[in-house]
């Protein structure tokens, strides 16, 4: 017998397979899905925000429909949901598919990108014609708008004050370059999904997690770890995919509409994480976290223990077709060294001023 949720799966997939062509009626109904709850702040304050902006900007000609908290698919399949047509917009994460990515992985490397996120934002969308689309599309998809995790620190349940009290401990990782950076840190790092990341530190399966600090706070891991070390070590990219026969299908002023939508959300989520690593830190505080920022010393240490990454991520992509990784390093090198000198109101003002074009 088949079941309820399976033909509820494949009603979805036939109404986003029916909407690959052009859309001859006014009005467009768009599914967006998401993996965390429609309590989260990310749903709340970004993905739901993108649905209502959808709907407002095209005066009701976009019909959104929200898919919170991983109903319609997981998030590592955030791929093949969105090129199948199971849903029309969701989270398409390369770092769940690392096989498949190369030049992308530079995105993650340690330190790469300034302090603010705001800044991240905008140097993912400059990098992303040169560098990124060839391989993010190559999964069947197009890109909807860019984000990236802030700065990433590790929460623990055992006491971790320095370097070197994280030797030995199993570090839970996303996998790709931030678990080499575990491994180069002297913890051993063990990859699964966020989604996966509470039962196993709960468990005791892990001993702690490398995530953002908002992130710690928004999937509740400080209810289990009580030591958050902040190193601001990498940050993952996070782009969002949406379907390419439904973006392709759509008249030019919903396009007009839709790009428009998209910028706006790829800032909604960098502006999100400052507000939650603020709210993220105050928690922390009233729970009993305890809160050391690596000392002058331990990030001297830090920095040379990763810098062979960036050399190994160079190395392992030589003679690959495509964009030469020496060229990624050097531009996003440039890019942050140039944004860093910006304030985060001096690049919102060049994102409506200034857009990058061509990410669809």
């Amino acid at each position: 017998m088949i079941s309820k949720s399976w033909k509820a799966l494949c009603a979805a997939a036939a109404l986003g397979l029916a909407a690959g062509g052009a859309f001859a009626q006014d009005k467009v109904p768009v599914r967006i899905s998401f993996n965390q709850a429609d309590t989260s702040p990310a749903w709340r304050e970004v993905i739901k925000v993108f649905g209502d902006e959808l709907e407002a900007k095209s005066n009701g000609r976009f019909q959104v429909t929200h898919y919170p908290g991983e109903v319609l698919h997981t998030v590592g399949d955030g791929f093949r949901a969105v090129a199948t047509g199971i849903t029309d917009i969701s989270s398409a994460w390369p770092v769940y598919s690392v096989n498949s990515f190369n030049i992308v992985q530079g995105m993650d490397l340690p330190f790469a990108m300034p302090v603010s996120n705001v800044a991240a934002v905008r140097i993912s969308d400059e990098l992303y014609n040169d560098f990124l689309k060839a391989e993010y599309e190559r999964m069947g998809i197009l890109l909807a708008y860019n984000s990236t995790t802030p700065q990433m620190d590790i929460l623990t349940t055992k006491p971790v004050r320095s370097l070197d009290d994280l030797r030995g401990l199993k570090i839970r990782a996303a996998g790709g370059t931030i678990s080499k950076v575990i491994e180069l840190l002297g913890a051993v790092p063990v990859t699964m999904t966020i989604t996966d990341s509470y039962a196993a530190f709960q468990q005791g399966v892990v001993d702690g997690i490398v995530l953002s600090t908002a992130d710690m706070v928004a999937y509740r891991m400080h209810e289990v770890g009580k030591y958050n070390y902040r190193i601001g070590i990498s940050r993952v990219y996070i782009p969002s995919a949406v379907n390419k026969g439904f973006y392709n299908g759509l008249p030019d002023d919903l396009k007009t509409v839709f790009d428009s939508a998209a910028s706006t959300a790829g800032y909604n989520y960098q502006q999100m994480y400052d507000r939650l690593t603020e709210r993220a830190l105050e928690t922390m505080g009233t729970e009993g976290v305890e809160i050391t920022i690596a000392s002058d010393a331990d990030r001297e240490r830090i920095n040379a223990l990763v810098a062979p990454v960036w050399d190994a991520f160079v190395k392992a992509n030589e003679g690959r077709p495509g964009p030469a990784a020496a060229d990624f390093v050097t531009r996003i090198r440039e890019l942050a060294a140039k944004y860093a000198e910006m304030s985060d109101e001096e690049i919102l003002a060049i994102k409506d001023s200034a857009p990058v074009a061509g990410l669809r």
